[in-house]
């Protein structure tokens, strides 16, 4: 005698839907989060803008005598100047400053007595001739060998249209990071569903193949030839 087994069609179903999640765990796991990719883009520049500052030191037995030295160091300063830049500059005067140096006595201590005073003058110098702006300094450095006392503070370079290149890396970066995200979600059986956030990393300016990285961000002003790069962070959905 042969006895007949009802099973509810409740558990069919039920055990039916296990079956499927337990073949196809992943595609819970995907839903439930959005995948999260980051782009990366990058860009080689030039500067276009640099700047220099030059600090001349003279001494003197008196005041009038170190700054009027100090005066005509400087005017040689501002010919060479002239002589490598031409017209494309700034030349900017900053404050000058005069030092007494008192005379020691047998002992070794300072006296009210003055031995020299030193007069330093300073002058920014601003160019778009990059290059001739990188010649000046090294220019500037051999008129030491000519008496004239100074030292210097640059050249530095600046790219003085950023705003552009920032706004090409975004577009970059994004596509990357969208393609990156993509890929993942095809090779998942998946489809790449729309964009939940987006979050723009800071901009790194650093020198050619350097790796480098600051959380605040790296602005490199020492060469002329520069690399910007972009990093950022996007969230898709999966599906739907």
């Amino acid at each position: 005698m042969t006895k007949n087994i009802l099973i509810p069609l409740s558990l069919v179903v039920g055990l039916t839907g296990a079956a499927f999640i337990i073949s196809k765990p992943w595609v819970t796991i995907q839903h439930a989060e959005p995948i999260m990719v980051k782009g990366y883009a990058e860009s080689e520049v030039f500067a276009d803008q640099g700047s220099l500052t030059v600090r001349i030191s003279e001494k003197g037995d008196d005041n009038g005598e170190a700054y009027e030295k100090a005066g005509d160091s400087l005017e040689r300063v501002r010919a060479l100047v002239d002589e490598v830049l031409g017209e494309d500059l700034e030349m900017v005067e900053l404050s000058s400053s005069l030092s007494e140096t008192k005379k020691l006595n047998e002992k070794g201590n300072r006296t009210n007595e003055i031995e020299y005073v030193t007069a330093t003058r300073s002058l920014r110098v601003n160019s778009g001739k990059v290059e001739d702006l990188d010649r000046l300094s090294r220019k500037l450095y051999d008129l030491n060998g000519e008496g004239i006392r100074l030292t210097l503070s640059g050249p530095d370079f600046f790219v003085s249209h950023l705003d552009e290149v920032k706004i090409d890396l975004m577009k970059r970066a994004t596509k990357n990071g969208r393609d990156r995200a993509e890929i993942m979600a095809k090779s998942s059986g998946e489809k790449l569903g729309s964009l939940v956030s987006a979050r723009q990393g800071v901009i790194q300016i650093t020198k050619p193949n350097s790796t480098r990285t600051s959380s605040y961000g790296i602005y490199d002003t020492e060469t002329i030839e520069k690399v910007v790069k972009l990093v950022v962070t996007l969230e898709f959905k999966i599906g739907g």
